[in-house]
């Protein structure tokens, strides 16, 4: 038996079912994949019958209803013309991915416009005939009617102005509390549970097909009748950590915890050398700043009385010349020396800390940093295969030195900080010394330096802001702006504790001399001898005479050679 088309078509117009049935739900109560639910359409239609009635007994007042209803209509119809293709971009497809893994259950979906460059993305190009246009309405059309509008706004001001406190008053007491919170994705389940397996889907879904362009953080409701899940972007750090958030934040730590700068929500990032891990790890692509990194590390060192030896063939670290408690290596002899009198330093602390309470505190810490550490192990090696007697062993006794305080450092506050741009195990002495380093900075990193080093924690996407770093502890990754001090501010920060003076206690067949001097002046001569300044002798007394760059006054004589305080050569020297 077939239906009669016209009785089908006048059922679906009396019950509020749509005129053009397509493939989905269309429930009476709610909106399903229709933009009305059954209710509003039937009302609607039910209702231009009477209302037309009504125009034909009552013309005058019609009319004037009509008007009313056509601005309010024509409001209407244009906030919705701009909400449809951001529905049909993003909404409506979402939902009916999410319907596979809820099936029958409705399924609501708020996303706020205001996430990330959503509505950016919907906007073309205009054409030529669309720029001209507008151009032309906006010179001629547009001011006609904004200026009485905006000469009313201002009349009522001016007349309401002394009203203004009872009436603020009248609506904080009538009005209801808005929710507060920022852009966000609400989305809503009629089910009463929903499986970790449909989450995880879910969260997929929405990810992928509502790109936002940030981090988001999802939280689940299960409670009563109906499940809530609702994603908020969560706040990027800052672009920009300097002295100012190192002075407040690094101020009050204890002895064994550093800043390293500001994460998401501008929460402080610090971490442990005793609770997190005694070493570090850095690996960054160049120019991604390694040494700034470093350098923080060690100027919160310097600044609580600890000593850095810094391996360091290139001169990264010209801010570290001539402080007192730094020992500056860019030969391999020296690095090699350098190397052996740690080792042997925390071997007595370890040997002494056996019978010592478990609280005994063995001394200042001490950090090593190991700049581009592919390259200087090969020089060490190379370095030990040319001067090596036969008796002596055949590997070097300096990555020897540079295994035992990776493994032995936490007891004697020793702490390495290996810094390359591809940190093999090979470089650290084999995949087991590697496992010391739990806390692991990752910048500018490819797919395999992210494998190899921190498997275990999820690859976010590689930020092109500098400074922009991923700090990995016990599997976790933390987005972390790494605060920047320039060569003047981290030799003044660090210069706190060092000019009471740090203890040499490292014997390379005698003490280290490089900064242990008591004498805190230095001729010009001695300055160029220490690196202090990156010129020869002629070329830095030709541009002293001359003034260049406004350099330092002397401080007194010796002999015939005047003095200067090292601080401010070193300054004058990177300016």
């Amino acid at each position: 038996m077939t239906t009669d088309p016209l009785d089908a078509l006048a059922y679906r117009l009396i019950a509020g079912r749509p005129l053009v049935l397509r493939d989905g739900t269309y429930p009476y109560l709610s909106r399903g994949d229709g933009r009305w639910a059954g209710w509003q359409r039937q009302l609607a239609r039910l209702a231009m019958p009477g209302l037309a009635a009504a125009g034909w007994a009552y013309p005058a007042e019609t009319r004037a209803v009509a008007l009313g209803a056509t601005l309010g209509v024509g409001s209407w119809a244009k906030r919705s013309w701009k909400r449809r293709r951001f529905r049909r971009a993003y909404v409506s497809p979402t939902v009916k991915a999410i319907r596979v893994p809820v099936g029958t259950a409705d399924v609501e979906l708020e996303v706020d416009p205001g996430l990330g460059r959503l509505v950016a993305r919907l906007a073309k190009p205009l054409s030529p005939a669309e720029e001209q246009a507008r151009a032309w309405y906006g010179e001629h059309v547009e001011p006609i009617w904004r200026r009485p509008t905006e000469l009313g706004a201002d009349a009522w001001d001016t007349a309401t102005a002394p009203l203004q406190p009872r009436l603020e008053r009248l609506r904080t007491w009538v009005s209801r509390p808005k929710p507060q919170h920022g852009p966000r994705i609400r989305l809503t389940i009629a089910a009463p549970y929903v499986t970790s397996e449909q989450r995880s889907l879910i969260s997929a879904i929405v990810r992928a097909k509502i790109p936002v362009g940030g981090e988001l953080v999802e939280s689940w409701d299960q409670v009563g009748h109906e499940v809530t899940a609702t994603w908020v972007p969560r706040k990027r750090p800052p672009a920009k950590v300097g002295l100012t958030q190192l002075e407040v934040h690094g101020a009050g730590l204890s002895d064994d915890v550093f800043y390293l700068g500001q994460g998401p929500g501008d929460q402080a990032i610090t971490v442990s050398l005793a609770a997190d891990s005694p070493h570090i790890a850095v690996s960054a692509g160049s120019g991604a700043g390694k040494s700034v990194l470093a350098q923080l590390i060690a100027v919160q060192i310097l600044r609580r009385g600890g000593r850095v030896i810094i391996l360091d063939r290139k001169g990264s670290h010209r801010w570290a010349l001539g402080l007192p408690g730094v020992t500056y290596c860019t030969r391999p002899e020296e690095m090699h020396d350098a190397l052996i009198a740690a080792a042997a330093v925390a071997d007595r602390r370890n040997a002494e800390a056996l019978h010592q309470p478990e609280d005994w505190n063995p001394g200042h810490r001490v950090l090593v940093i190991c700049e581009e550490l592919n390259a200087t192990i090969g020089q060490l090696a190379g370095w030990w295969a040319d001067n090596r007697e036969k008796s002596d062993p055949k590997r070097s006794p300096a990555i020897a030195a540079l295994a035992e305080i990776a493994f032995m450092g936490r007891a004697a506050k020793h702490h390495l900080l290996a810094v390359a741009q591809m940190l093999t195990a090979r470089a650290l002495g084999g995949p087991e010394c590697r496992e010391n380093f739990g806390i692991r900075c990752m910048a500018r990193y490819t797919v395999n330096a992210w494998k190899m080093l921190v498997p275990e924690a999820s690859m976010p996407r590689a930020s092109r802001t500098l400074g922009r770093w991923q700090v990995v502890v016990g599997g976790v990754a933390v987005e972390t702006q790494v605060c920047y001090l320039t060569a003047a501010e981290a030799r003044r920060y660090a210069h706190v504790a060092a000019t009471s003076g740090v203890a040499c206690d490292m014997q390379v067949n005698g003490p280290i001399k490089a900064n242990c001097d008591d004498r805190d002046t230095v001729t010009l001569r001695e300055a160029v001898d220490r690196g202090l300044v990156p010129w020869k002798w002629n070329a830095a007394r030709k541009r002293m005479e001359r003034g260049v760059n406004d350099p330092p006054k002397p401080t007194g004589k010796d002999g015939q050679a005047y003095l200067y305080d090292p601080e401010q050569l070193a300054d004058w020297g990177q300016r």
